[in-house]
């Protein structure tokens, strides 16, 4: 966990505790890894924090709850996504504030059909274990003052042309949001011989390789970047 000095444009969150009452933020992650990171940061910022794993729960939830803002993952495993779920509950709730994360670099690289809300956040899942980033984004969609934080990805535009074609079909499957252990069963191979050529495939992009959250990230911005988003498998 990043322990980024806190910034001053998250005094707020301090103030309202001291003023006897704790904003509320709605999380909703299928990841238990990611859950717990976001979990941790939003609660140490003075939040009462409702975790949710699917959208469905989080929908159900949400009078009962009354967040401030919603927290949740493009990329949920059971259906609605993240952007469908932050698109009802802001036409339930226009007050509500609307921080989407993902493993994609930019919302236009998720390709999400239905959008974001109007002034909805986003921040890439490289930067989640940074508290600063996702508490900036958070104030950013609570106060009129600040403009929505984009917290992008950038790449090499060329850097993909240094890959091989196993490489470039690993970033595909990579790009398609598919863990190490699935794309390992869909090249027949085992985890760490997918492991290894994922450094290898990191170290033709020129990507660092001290926080492989982000480099994946980065990956997939490479990718997209030179072909667009891959069509879904049936």
């Amino acid at each position: 966990m990043a322990t980024d000095a806190p910034d001053t444009s998250m005094s707020t969150a301090a103030s309202g505790a001291a003023a006897g009452y704790r904003r509320r933020a709605m999380l909703v992650e299928d990841d238990a890894f990611t859950r717990a990171l976001l979990a941790e940061v939003i609660t140490g910022a003075g939040f009462e924090v409702r975790e949710c794993t699917s959208a469905r729960e989080a929908s159900r939830s949400f009078d009962d709850f009354d967040p401030d803002v919603l927290v949740v993952d493009i990329q949920l495993e059971q259906p609605p996504n993240g952007a469908q779920l932050a698109q009802a509950l802001h036409a339930r709730a226009p007050y509500l504030g609307i921080v989407v994360v993902s493993q994609y670099p930019s919302p236009e690289a998720a390709r999400i059909t239905s959008g974001l809300p109007p002034g909805a956040a986003f921040v890439h899942k490289g930067e989640v274990e940074s508290s600063k980033v996702v508490l900036r984004a958070i104030e950013s969609v609570l106060s009129d003052d600040l403009d929505p934080v984009r917290q992008t990805a950038s790449v090499d535009p060329g850097a993909i042309a240094r890959c091989s074609a196993n490489q470039v079909e690993l970033l595909r499957m990579i790009a398609l949001g598919y863990s190490n252990e699935r794309i390992a069963r869909e090249r027949g191979t085992g985890l760490r011989a997918v492991e290894q050529l994922i450094h290898r495939t990191y170290a033709r992009l020129g990507l660092p390789g001290d926080s492989e959250a982000n480099a994946r990230v980065l990956a997939v911005r490479a990718y997209v970047t030179a072909f667009g988003m891959p069509a879904p498998e049936r």
